[in-house]
């Protein structure tokens, strides 16, 4: 290990030239006795005549400078270089950019759906590098649209009802109108974010609904045992009703009300946020009534267990009545972070 002493001198050697110290001559003539001559003698020794020139000082010695204090990081430092322990250099490549957040992602992540709304704007994250696609309501046929910033977003209609918005940059943000044939307009607000950010963008944003309600063909006779104030009356009711309530959208599904049932054979588990009025089935749906509840509530995904592992499955609402299109014994419904486990235990 090299002393501390013997490397502030190597540094002050390789660094700083070797000062002179020579001592000046000085120029001046020897000095000459002058005392006078003996009475009756003529001094031998000729007189010295003044100078015309003042005699030169004598130069100062210089003093040694002594070696500065070595800093620490400079010591440790050459003490590292000196066994060959040389710090990493810090070079950017070409890649890098691999947005993390999408390691512990679900995959209904990226996906958003919401309802049908008129006096809704629908907020919309967008990544650089990454497009977002709009799906519009399947009836609605876009006409026109006008993006607020032409330079920091990119948009192009790649179907009737669907866009696909690109950000140019992160760190932006701004509105999109979207016009359909209907006279409807759809407002969106546009956010780019950074391949670092915490959040999984928007991959998809999917708006539920139709912008004109199709026609509920009669149903027939009910023939059921319902009666006005029970369960099935209810349940009868709102998927009956041929007059949907004032601003809902909806698609209407065919049914058969002698067949519903399971109205107590559900177990309810997850998220009381979640939790319905009732829930109950026929032979092809699963029917999950939220009365009142519904007003103002996001819309879930629902998704069935098969072989332990969850699969995306088509759903309807209707009045206040969201239909799963399956009847499997084990539905999850899922919102965000939130869950829902309804579990049939009834007769198939």
């Amino acid at each position: 290990m090299i002393s501390r002493s013997a490397l502030a001198a190597a540094l002050l050697l390789s660094t700083t030239p070797a000062l002179a110290q020579t001592p000046v001559k000085s120029l001046a003539q020897p000095s000459v006795p002058m005392s006078p001559p003996a009475p009756g003698k003529v001094s031998s020794t000729p007189a010295l005549s003044a100078s015309p020139y003042p005699s030169p000082q004598p130069q100062p010695q210089i003093a040694s400078i002594p070696p500065a204090p070595l800093p620490d990081s400079a010591y440790q430092q050459a003490v590292d270089q000196a066994e060959g322990r040389f710090p990493e250099m810090d070079r950017v490549g070409a890649g890098g950019q691999i947005q993390n957040a999408w390691n512990e992602s679900e995959p209904r992540h990226g996906i958003y759906a919401t309802r049908l709304c008129e006096d809704c704007v629908y907020k919309v994250r967008t990544r650089e590098f990454m497009s977002t696609t709009l799906v519009l309501p399947e009836d609605a046929e876009i006409t026109q649209i006008d993006l607020g910033d032409a330079t920091g977003f990119k948009v192009q209609v790649r179907a009737t009802n669907m866009v696909a918005v690109r950000p140019a940059a992160y760190g932006l943000d701004t509105n999109l109108n979207v016009y359909t044939k209907s006279g409807a307009v759809y407002p969106f607000y546009l956010r780019s974010e950074g391949f670092n950010s915490v959040h999984v963008p928007d991959l998809i944003v999917r708006i539920l609904g139709r912008e004109r309600p199709e026609a509920i063909k009669p149903v027939a006779a009910v023939t059921a045992s319902a009666k006005p104030g029970d369960a099935a009356g209810k349940a009868v009711h709102d998927l009956a009703n041929p007059k949907p309530a004032e601003g809902d959208f909806v698609r209407t599904i065919a049914f058969d009300p002698a067949k519903l049932r399971g109205w107590k054979d559900y177990r309810l588990w997850g998220d009381d946020d979640l939790k319905p009025e009732v829930v109950y089935r026929d032979d092809v749906f699963t029917y999950i009534r939220y009365g009142d509840k519904w007003d103002g509530m996001e819309l879930s995904t629902a998704y069935v267990t098969i072989d332990g592992i969850d699969e995306l499955v088509n759903s309807r609402v209707q009045g206040s009545t969201f239909i799963v299109e399956s009847v499997n014994p084990l539905i999850t419904l899922k919102n965000g972070k939130k869950f829902l486990c309804l579990q049939y235990g009834g007769k198939s």
